[in-house]
């Protein structure tokens, strides 16, 4: 199932988030549709969506969401997280060399860990 999101003309804050498809939107009730006229927006996967959106739309048929379009976030960001990288300046070891070779130190760059943290 694919969901779209229509803003409110008469005001840029009010967004209405339903089933995609005419049939969905015309099975809104008149109150809320009588809020725009609205124009279409963003539309994506339902599975997607955060899951207070997911249930409320899963519950009601619509969503009507009160936020400014900068900060609307409809969509859940990926689970999945970067591994950390091995540092480049001591290659995983957590040790540098110093005096040419002789003796070796402490990565100052990844504090001896031998990693960094993934950028995001």
């Amino acid at each position: 199932m694919r969901y779209k999101v229509w803003r409110s003309r008469k005001d840029g804050s009010l967004h209405l988030l339903c089933g995609e498809g005419e049939t969905a939107f015309d099975a809104l009730p008149n109150a809320i549709r009588h809020l725009g006229p609205w124009t279409g927006g963003a539309e994506g996967e339902f599975d997607r969506l955060r899951l207070p959106y997911r249930l409320m739309l899963g519950e009601q048929g619509f969503v009507i969401i009160y936020q400014h379009v900068s900060k609307l976030e409809l969509e859940a960001h990926g689970g999945r997280m970067q591994a950390n990288a091995d540092c480049q300046q001591c290659k995983g070891k957590g040790r540098v060399p110093m005096h040419h070779g002789l003796r070796d130190k402490t990565c100052d760059r990844c504090g001896g860990r031998g990693w960094v943290q993934a950028r995001q």
